[in-house]
């Protein structure tokens, strides 16, 4: 039996089913067909429909189609004046193909096509196989046929236990294929590289911008669609293919971002009425860890210091002490118990009556004075709560900064990390 590989139709990864556009020839030999050619004015061969010769039943164990179609029906026997029996057609056979994922998209795969009689032992038929696949038409865009191989084999079977065992003689056709990788890496691979990337880009957003968690969202989703695409791809067995865990692993690293998106907002929105920073946090984030990272300290205490001196320089001019409140409060005693003066005094008088009425305009002033001197020591008590405010939170945020360009390093390892030993899973040859 002769088996030419023709066209590769179609690989059905999740079915595991192969199907094969096949040329095969059948040759035996037939002792009631042999003439002398001499006797027949020369006639050394003729061609004949197949159902007027015998024929040897041979199948294909292995098949996938809905039936067992007879490939044999409808074709012709080349009769030869020697006893030879040639049979030959096309034919499109679908058979069941094991395959192994592991490392899909750049996988291979081995489909075994069987072949052998159902009725006939091994001492009516003695099957032999031969083949090729060098005239294979390349018609598929996803795989490409770089191995064909044949093996005849004899095995014995037996039917009922009480059975003697037949022997039986069969053809195992083996083609190897190997996976075209470029659409699976352009519309699979390349898109979770991206995604995966933009994830890093989350980490240079700012944290006002409240856009660093939906952003970790929305890459969890996309990464998620794309998983269930390969699922689809991929047949429902125990072995997890490379791509798969590589999905997986960029999706936990996702999510890890995620949580480190919620730890820095959480550090940057922290205020006074949580805590302060811990010293010796403080003393982390603006030392060398600080340094190492290149962040400088947006606002240190003694520009708030420096500031607050110089808001309230102008205030801290006003003595309010100065007045001398108990001397006009002294002089007003005194208008109150100086005696009635006699007439020599009457201008006196007039003239006292006169400053009388200038001390209660200036206690008036006084008074005044007073009230805003209050408010300004509560605008002052005011602002120097803000400023202690303020300073807490700058300190918080810079701890947020630090902690977030940690946190960048750290994921970028951690995909580096991932992506080598994904790299290193694959099978390239």
């Amino acid at each position: 039996m002769q088996f030419f590989v023709a066209q590769v139709l179609d690989v059905d990864e999740r079915l595991e089913t192969f199907k094969i556009n096949a040329w095969l020839t059948m040759r035996w030999f037939d002792e009631y067909l042999v003439w002398d050619p001499e006797r027949y004015n020369g006639l050394t061969n003729f061609k004949i429909t197949k159902d007027k010769v015998w024929m040897p039943d041979l199948w294909l164990y292995n098949n996938a189609g809905s039936r067992y179609e007879d490939y044999t029906a409808n074709s012709i026997c080349s009769v030869y004046s020697d006893g030879r029996v040639v049979w030959q057609s096309p034919t499109i056979l679908t058979t069941h193909c094991s395959m192994d994922v592991t490392h899909f998209p750049f996988d291979y795969q081995e489909c075994v096509l069987t072949f052998g009689p159902w009725q006939h032992g091994a001492a009516e038929i003695t099957l032999n196989g031969t083949g090729s696949a060098e005239r294979y038409l390349r018609s598929s865009g996803e795989w490409e046929v770089i191995g064909f191989e044949t093996v005849s084999g004899r095995e014995d079977y037996v039917i009922y236990e009480d059975d003697t065992p037949v022997p039986y003689t069969f053809v195992d056709y083996s083609v190897r294929l190997h996976r075209i990788a470029t659409y699976f890496v352009f519309y699979l691979i390349m898109p979770c590289f991206l995604i995966s990337g933009t994830t890093f880009l989350s980490f240079f957003l700012p944290p006002e911008s409240g856009e660093k968690v939906s952003l970790g969202i929305t890459v969890l989703l996309s990464l998620t669609v794309f998983l269930l695409i390969v699922a689809e791809l991929l047949p429902p067995t125990d072995v997890v293919p490379i791509i798969g865990m590589y999905y997986a692993a960029t999706m936990v690293m996702v999510s890890l971002s995620l949580a480190m998106s919620v730890v820095v907002l959480n550090l940057h929105h922290r205020g006074p009425e949580t805590h302060q920073v811990p010293a010796w946090l403080r003393k982390i984030v603006h030392g060398k860890v600080g340094m190492a990272f290149m962040m400088r300290r947006t606002t240190t205490r003694r520009d708030f210091d420096a500031r607050r001196k110089r808001r309230w320089k102008a205030l801290s001019s006003i003595e309010m002490d100065s007045l001398d409140c108990s001397a006009m409060n002294g002089w007003d005693d005194r208008m109150h118990d100086s005696t009635i003066p006699s007439a020599p005094e009457l201008d006196t008088r007039k003239q006292l009556n006169s400053m009388r009425s200038q001390n209660s305009a200036r206690l008036r002033e006084i008074t005044l004075l007073e009230s805003i001197r209050e408010e300004f020591r509560m605008m002052r008590e005011m602002a120097l709560e803000k400023e202690k405010t303020e300073r807490f939170q700058n300190d918080w945020k810079q701890v947020a900064l630090v902690v977030d360009r940690i946190f960048m390093v750290v994921y970028f390892i951690g995909m580096m990390v991932v992506m080598i030993v994904i790299v290193s899973r694959f099978d390239f040859r």
